[in-house]
């Protein structure tokens, strides 16, 4: 039997915003019939988590299974940062098990798209070109071209949605239908940022289902795993660029009709990490994990819903719009965040959502000096807004997150653990 055909379908800044997420801690009145139902078909993670609360940070762990530390792609590729040639992706990895192997719009891993190991990549343009409704004609004639392949496919879909800043896509929703999460204060302004956002959501939600109808018709759709995911929190402020859950806790949703571990409507609990994604499509197919990776597959999970899986939770961030290195480890019951440089800020905002509603109405308001250390009781506090550091009944709690995570970054040769990063952009590469 002819192995599945792969396609991961990536948007930006989505975190958990998906109908089918509403939970008091990502609440939301959206409308994504078509991915609740890819959703209902197949199966959904409600602890996944990205490696790093920005794009290509985060894009590259999912490539290399490997931290951002560790693979090199410490900032933004638009910044001057790319993934260092050293490392091996996804696309080279499927091509060694005999896949072709192919990229349709947005990449954020490298300034040279010729890196990264495709076979074909779609033309290059400006990233706000990568929307959903200019590429679509792109998917529809890949689909219908491909339908007859001898060789198994695996397809990378980046699009530019939903980042901001949001005006250029968004269809504005009723700013008194929706939902303000706990991490953002409940105001006009607060509310016609969510609403714009909600604007972007619900149009690529139209797109999912017109593409599940091309693969129906092409009848790609039974042998065809389709994975729709994003790379970090959604872009607010203490989400995106943070390390708190709003930032780094991602969806995703998976459905192959012929296979019956990626159907039923199961809903996974167990905390997973998107560098676990690339080991569990080589194990899926039937392929080698490399050794030399930190992701571990989450089939055997699939096969047995009783399953624990990763007892610990690692983030990181480097640079962004600034230096501003973070570190942090997450279990089931608490979070420990490092801050490792002073800061005027609790934390940092973006200057895309600084100059957005949202961040106009923060910014001030989070003006004031930023804890070294950030200890949260999830179980109790799971918005994260009483920082336990200094209180005694935590003190043992403290002492083994602290220690946890130093003993990751040793494992994991942190440079971190030196001093400061060194700053290895690209900086004369044309963007």
């Amino acid at each position: 039997m002819k192995k599945p055909n792969i396609i991961l379908f990536i948007t930006h800044d989505q975190g958990q915003f998906l109908k089918c997420y509403n939970t008091p801690a990502t609440p939301n009145s959206l409308k994504t019939p078509n991915l609740d139902k890819l959703a209902k078909d197949g199966i959904r993670f409600t602890n996944y988590f990205c490696t790093a609360p920005q794009c290509s940070p985060s894009r590259g762990s999912i490539q290399t299974s490997l931290y951002p530390h560790q693979n090199g792609l410490m900032g933004l590729v638009n910044r001057g940062w790319s993934l260092p040639s050293r490392n091996r992706t996804i696309p080279m990895y499927l091509r060694e098990a005999g896949y072709s192997t192919h990229l349709i719009g947005l990449q954020h891993e490298a300034i040279d798209v010729k890196t990264l190991g495709y076979d074909t990549v779609s033309k290059r343009m400006k990233d706000y070109r990568y929307d959903t409704n200019r590429m679509f004609s792109e998917y529809e004639s890949f689909l219908e071209n491909h339908r007859n392949d001898e060789k198994p496919f695996f397809l990378n879909i980046g699009t530019i949605e939903i980042h901001r800043p949001f005006v250029i896509w968004s269809q504005a929703n009723d700013t008194y239908s929706v939902k303000v999460p706990p991490f953002l204060p409940d105001n006009d302004k607060v509310r016609k940022d969510l609403s714009l956002y909600y604007g972007i959501i619900n149009p690529v939600d139209e797109i999912i289902g017109k593409i599940i109808e091309i693969l129906e018709r092409t009848g790609l759709r039974e042998n065809t795993l389709f994975i729709y995911t994003t790379d970090h929190g959604s872009p607010f402020p203490r989400a995106k660029c943070t390390l708190y859950d709003p930032g780094i806790k991602i969806l995703l949703v998976m459905n192959c009709p012929n296979q019956k571990l990626f159907n039923g409507g199961q809903v996974f609990k167990q905390m997973i990490s998107n560098i676990d994604l690339l080991p569990t499509l080589l194990d899926f197919i039937g392929a080698q994990i490399p050794e030399k990776i930190e992701g571990k597959s989450f089939l055997p999970v699939l096969k047995d819903t009783t399953l624990p899986f990763r007892s610990e939770i690692f983030t990181e961030k480097n640079y962004h719009d600034m230096y501003d290195p973070l570190r942090s480890v997450r279990t089931r019951a608490f979070k420990y965040i490092r801050n490792f440089e002073p800061c005027e800020y609790l934390y940092q905002i973006p200057l895309d959502i600084e100059r957005g509603l949202s961040g106009q109405e923060l910014k001030d308001k989070i003006k004031m000096k930023r804890a070294e250390e950030e200890l949260y009781d999830l179980e109790k506090d799971p918005n994260e807004v009483n920082n336990l550091v200094n209180n005694p009944t935590y003190e043992n709690t403290l002492f083994v997150l602290r220690q946890k995570l130093l003993d990751w970054m040793k494992e994991t040769n942190d440079p971190l653990l030196n001093g400061k990063i060194k700053d290895e952009r690209l900086i004369s590469s044309k963007l």
